[in-house]
């Protein structure tokens, strides 16, 4: 299973889709739903608290965000490539841009 290829797909900036998530891995005889779901859920979550705690409610640019948010990943969770931090990237940004940390 390729979770990056699976985070991209149904991963958007405001949710993760897990009803078509859910089709794709009965469609393609994938298990595990639940936990791959939850894990996608805490990542981005988990990321976006760690970007939210270091920037002590001051503000970081586009490339900032995005450095945080590649050097987290990376360090917890292995198989995460590009793809997958580009996924996880959408959200974060809205989020920033959402309270107020993203500089414009």
């Amino acid at each position: 299973m390729d979770k990056n290829k699976i985070l991209k797909k149904f991963s958007s900036t405001l949710f993760i889709d897990k009803e078509k998530m859910r089709d794709y891995f009965k469609d393609n005889n994938l298990e595990n739903f639940d936990e791959t779901l939850k894990e996608f859920e805490n990542m981005r979550t988990a990321t976006f608290n760690i970007i939210w705690n270091k920037s002590e409610h001051s503000q970081f640019t586009v490339k900032e965000i995005q450095n945080l948010s590649e050097k987290y990943l990376k360090e917890n969770h292995v198989w995460i490539n590009e793809d997958g931090i580009e996924a996880v990237n959408s959200y974060l940004l809205w989020m920033c841009w959402h309270e107020g940390i993203l500089k414009s």
